[in-house]
């Protein structure tokens, strides 16, 4: 599980922070890379893109944001053959075990981190977040993959814990506001963005046809 992490998670790194992606699709020496929205969105210049194998790419040019969710594309060249995880065909379920990686900031080493599925939000929150997961994510692990104990693709890192609730974060997207039971619980749980999200801009055919099958293995 964690050397497929190595290989489809990336670094995004820009003059003054750093993030995450995760490699989704590769259509001849074409990387499709899928991470947040606000690890992309206020450069100044085009992002570098870092392997795990630590080879430092340049963007194609064609950063784009999918709707008004926290999830942005981006696509580089490489002639290197990367691995490119499978995309899960049913939702998360509470309890089940997941893995989140990404590259903190405040580390160069990829980060890997087990935990479960703790909630999933009847209605989302703002920018398509509704899964959330016991994992202890860092800052700058937004962007990186969450895969299920299989080995597939279920989520995007987005938020670690114990955000303050006073800023609006925990609002679902009508405005209507959590119980405080609930909230107790979402303060204390990371958040994701599901992969469901992703498969409604973008053609299932091409993410299940892929050439590039993961391995399978469980925690």
């Amino acid at each position: 599980m964690e050397s497929l992490a190595r290989q489809a998670t990336v670094r995004i790194k820009s003059l003054k922070s750093s993030g995450s992606g995760t490699i989704v699709r590769r259509s001849g020496h074409t990387y499709t890379v899928l991470t947040n929205w606000h690890v992309v969105a206020f450069d100044r210049g085009d992002p570098t893109i870092v392997t795990g194998d630590g080879q430092i790419h340049r963007p194609l040019g064609n950063l784009r944001r999918l709707g008004n969710t926290d999830l942005a594309i981006v696509q580089f060249h490489s002639t290197t053959e990367y691995k490119v995880p499978l995309i899960s065909e049913r939702s998360a379920a509470v309890g089940e075990p997941v893995l989140a990686a990404g590259f903190p900031a405040s580390a160069g080493e990829l980060a890997v981190a087990r935990g479960f599925v703790k909630l999933l939000l009847p209605k989302s929150l703002p920018e398509g977040y509704s899964l959330g997961y016991t994992n202890e994510v860092k800052i700058g692990m937004s962007g990186g993959p969450i895969f299920n104990a299989a080995g597939f693709l279920i989520g995007i890192n987005g938020r670690g814990k114990y955000r303050e609730p006073d800023f609006g974060v925990y609002i679902f997207e009508d405005g209507s506001e959590p119980t405080p039971e609930l909230l107790a619980k979402m303060i204390k749980s990371s958040w994701g963005i599901p992969i469901d999200i992703y498969l409604q801009f973008v053609s299932t055919n091409i993410l299940y046809h892929s050439q590039l099958a993961c391995e399978k293995p469980g925690f």
